[in-house]
């Protein structure tokens, strides 16, 4: 169940990098930040709950607990990536890592990481 975990991390990964991408070439320019960033927030959250949706069977967790495993690695492999591309390839100060966490400030990473977490297990809920 480690490689199907990791191979779905990567997928959501991917996915996430894409919306990402598009939030920042396209959604910008069109409708300004502070949309984009909500627009953007919808859209990363129906590809993370499309991929879980179809890779459930695939990944076949038993039990609730399971899903909470799989969303937990999940988090973490999206924690680095998030971490790693700020820090380190976009050159930002932890204070703006940081607050790209935090919804007061109108930053919406913070809850689409937990809506990652929990999303395995809400979708393994909607199929039984």
């Amino acid at each position: 169940m480690l490689f199907k975990t990791l191979a779905v991390g990567l997928l959501l990964a991917i996915g996430e990098i894409v919306n990402g991408n598009i939030r920042v070439r396209v959604l910008h320019h069109l409708c300004g930040k502070k949309r984009a960033k909500k627009i953007s927030f919808f859209s990363g959250t129906t590809i993370i709950y499309a991929i879980a949706w179809f890779t459930l069977p695939w990944l076949s967790p038993a039990n609730y607990l399971d899903c909470y495993k799989i969303g937990f690695s999940w988090l973490m492999i999206m924690l680095g990536i998030d971490i790693y591309f700020g820090r380190y390839v976009f050159k930002f100060k932890w204070n703006k890592i940081v607050g790209d966490f935090n919804p007061l400030k109108g930053n919406l990473l913070g809850v689409g990481m937990l809506l990652l977490f929990l999303s395995l297990s809400i979708v393994f809920w909607v199929q039984q």
